[in-house]
């Protein structure tokens, strides 16, 4: 059994003593928040538009709101319905608030204006350096463009369009509740072209458009980051006669440096040296962008310890400077031994105490080297 209609004034939110202007300010607003443009996600969202706009039709005209207060929804059959049909005009009273084209266009498959070109994409593969530097790169791009034999018109001979007279789309003017209502659609005489084609071009077969391969030199910023996407603007597809081309977005993907790992605005490099040279110390050289630069491991340096170099990072994006160069000491130790080498060790173990591992008396380099001279 079908549910019962809910009360008109109820549907709207008003009062049954409510003026004509609050109940057009009440659909207006409800009418917006409940549209299934809007509520694309939600499958009862149509009924309730309509449900809405079934009661505003009613409460609107004073001839059926007066039937309706009388019988409720059990109104006979010409008691007071414009036509016997309380939905009849429902298209009509959507456009005469929201023009034509509504939220988008596709409720009512209303004409709409000329479609501004699609975009396209390309990626672009830079080393780490070219991202700190900065480089320039050229890449083909795959377009759809007007035919630069009949400039897009689609002929060779063509005249202008009688109907548009040239601009390709036409204004429509509609009689509504609130007044007039202006909206602008796709001239369906000469399809939006302006033109009216007598002789087909023979290079783009009448289409007015052809695809073609252009070589574009694009110009990668210095600190783009992998995934980053760049913004060529009018550089994509063609768009309908009267809009404006797409755009053109480059994907940068950054190499791995198999020196160099970046995180963020500063570089990382591992920087492995053996067990001895981390006690004794020792001098290293540490891969940079531009070379390399001779870097200083501490007596006694641990594990994990990182070692930072100013200034020798990434070029910030958004604020002057460049980040750090971090180096990170992977200490090694031994897995195979002679018997010389783990006699060695066993007598260093037995001349070693507390203060060896502690940094506390002083003498810790002093034997480690006895031990291995």
């Amino acid at each position: 059994m079908a549910s019962e209609k809910r009360d008109y004034y109820e549907v709207l939110g008003v009062s049954r003593d409510a003026s004509e202007a609050e109940i057009k300010k009440s659909y207006r607003r409800l009418a917006r928040d409940h549209h299934p443009d809007v509520n694309a996600q939600d499958p009862e969202a149509e009924e309730r538009f309509k449900e809405l706009t079934e009661a505003y039709e009613v409460l609107s005209n004073q001839e059926s709101r007066r039937a309706y207060d009388t019988y409720g929804h059990k109104v006979p059959r010409g008691a007071g319905y414009p036509g016997g049909d309380p939905f009849g005009g429902f298209q009509d009273i959507f456009e005469a608030f929201f023009g034509d084209r509504g939220f988008g266009g596709s409720f009512f498959g209303a004409t709409r204006g000329p479609s501004r070109g699609a975009d396209t994409e390309v990626e672009v593969e830079i080393s780490l350096r070219e991202a700190a530097y900065g480089v320039d790169r050229e890449v083909n791009v795959q377009t759809v463009k007007n035919c630069e034999v009949c400039d897009g018109v689609g002929g060779m001979e063509s005249h202008t369009c009688p109907t548009c007279g040239g601009a390709g789309a036409v204004r429509v003017v509609r009689e509504g509740i609130l007044g007039q209502m202006v909206s602008t659609q796709t001239c369906s005489t000469c399809g939006g072209r302006g033109r009216i084609v007598e002789v087909p071009c023979d290079n783009c077969r009448g289409s007015g458009r052809v695809s073609e391969v252009e070589k574009r030199l694009l110009r990668i910023p210095e600190g783009i980051e992998s995934g980053m996407r760049l913004r060529v603007a009018g550089a994509g597809h063609a768009g309908e006669p009267g809009a404006r081309p797409g755009d053109l977005y480059v994907t940068v993907l950054v190499q791995e440096d198999p020196e160099l790992m970046r995180d963020g605005e500063d570089l990382l490099h591992r920087m492995r040296i053996n067990f001895v040279e981390a006690a004794l110390g020792t001098e290293v050289e540490v891969p940079t962008l531009d070379a390399t630069t001779q870097v200083r491991i501490e007596p006694g340096t641990q594990p994990g310890t990182t070692l930072r170099l100013r200034g020798e990072g990434m070029p910030r994006i958004r604020r002057r400077g460049r980040g750090d160069l971090k180096v990170v000491v992977d200490v090694m130790v031994p897995t195979r031994l002679t018997g010389e080498q783990r006699e060695l060790l066993e007598r260093f173990e037995a001349m070693s105490g507390e203060e060896t591992y502690n940094g506390t008396g002083g003498s810790f380099f002093d034997r480690l080297r006895g031990v291995f001279r």
